[in-house]
């Protein structure tokens, strides 16, 4: 089974977009059975965060990602990324495991392909 690792480190609901193609592209590599996994960074750590304020016209993050968890995504957050965005672990979507650069590290490390967005 091939493996990637998706590193998101910008904040949900930019104008780029970043996060939300990150997660698309997560959902397409989950459907073609691959072992997705997730690493929050910086201000990606606020794709994370429970109870996001949705524009209007955007797409709800929050529940893709929970979607996507349910489906068998594995998702980290940067311990030190959540304590500079001032984010509890309490304040986390359930299942969203508080990581590091050494767990980064061992993703990549297991992974075939890494994507950053």
């Amino acid at each position: 089974m091939s493996s990637v690792t998706i590193v998101i480190q910008n904040a949900p609901y930019k104008e780029d977009n970043k996060a939300w193609h990150a997660l698309r592209f997560a959902g397409a590599a989950l459907a073609e059975d691959m072992q997705v996994r997730v690493h929050l960074l910086d201000d990606g750590v606020e794709v994370g965060r429970r109870d996001h304020k949705v524009p209007e016209g955007a797409a709800d993050l929050e529940s893709l990602l929970t979607e996507l968890m349910e489906c068998g995504l594995e998702v980290h957050a940067c311990g030190m990324a959540l304590d500079d965005c001032a984010i509890d672990e309490a304040a986390l979507l359930p299942g969203i495991e508080r990581g590091s650069m050494k767990v980064l590290a061992q993703l990549v490390k297991n992974s075939d392909h890494v994507m950053t967005f």
